[in-house]
């Protein structure tokens, strides 16, 4: 049986250093995007779902650092930050922005490749759903940031994740608009980002439950208008 191969987004604007480091992990088994600014990286987020992102910091329309706080707060994809910025605060900051490896330019392919494989091994281990009792609803537990279904597949929830059902499960079964969602998930940056985060953020949302749990999904869009939560709760 074929295995899908894990896919990584390289957003490098150094053409020659993108290709080289995308030939190389291609050959490795990998799938490989290729962005050259942030507004590529966005684009390749609405059309595909990836494991790994390779970041450089000093990208010509956006800071690095901003599209690596972005992934962290809306998605479980793993970061590496590959920049020529080698000081301590620099390092201080891209670990701040959500990094899990802060690599330093020039980089070893050879070495690159074995930090993102070893990224890879754990972010794509297989979720244990742990059993419970039975139970009629869905169950959010708010101290423990964790959404577990009927059938006792418990699914572990980011910040972000658990701010956004809080609200759907106020009133479960309402559509809660997008409008509301934003105003109440991102005060600070009403905009086109905010827009993009919340669509990528329940994107995510819905896969994680979706492969926990193997059912239909109760977080339900209202096209153009917002989300809704379809199935009961109950306190854990």
């Amino acid at each position: 049986m074929s295995v899908e191969p894990i896919s990584i987004i390289i957003v490098e604007d150094d053409q020659v250093l993108r290709e080289s480091i995308g030939e190389y992990l291609t050959l490795a088994g990998y799938q490989v995007t290729g962005a050259g600014t942030g507004r590529e990286f966005y684009r390749a987020l609405d059309h595909g779902s990836y494991v790994i992102a390779i970041i450089d910091v000093g990208l010509p329309d956006q800071s690095g650092l901003v599209l690596a706080d972005y992934l962290r707060d809306n998605t479980n994809m793993g970061i590496i930050i590959l920049t020529a910025r080698v000081g301590e605060e620099d390092q201080h900051k891209g670990y701040q922005a959500g990094a899990d490896l802060y690599m330093t330019k020039p980089v070893s392919v050879r070495v690159l490749a074995s930090a993102v494989g070893q990224l890879a091994s754990r972010l794509t281990k297989s979720p244990v759903a742990i059993p419970r009792e039975e139970s009629s609803c869905w169950e959010l537990d708010q101290a423990l940031w964790t959404l577990t279904s009927p059938q006792k597949g418990m699914i572990d929830l980011t910040s972000m994740e658990m701010e956004f059902l809080k609200l759907l499960v106020q009133l479960p079964g309402s559509v809660i608009t997008r409008e509301c969602l934003i105003k109440q998930l991102y005060p600070n940056r009403i905009d086109d980002y905010s827009g993009r985060a919340l669509d990528a953020l329940v994107r995510r949302l819905r896969e994680k439950i979706s492969c926990i749990t193997g059912k239909a999904n109760p977080v339900k869009s209202s096209y153009g208008v917002g989300f809704s939560f379809a199935e009961p709760v109950c306190a854990p």
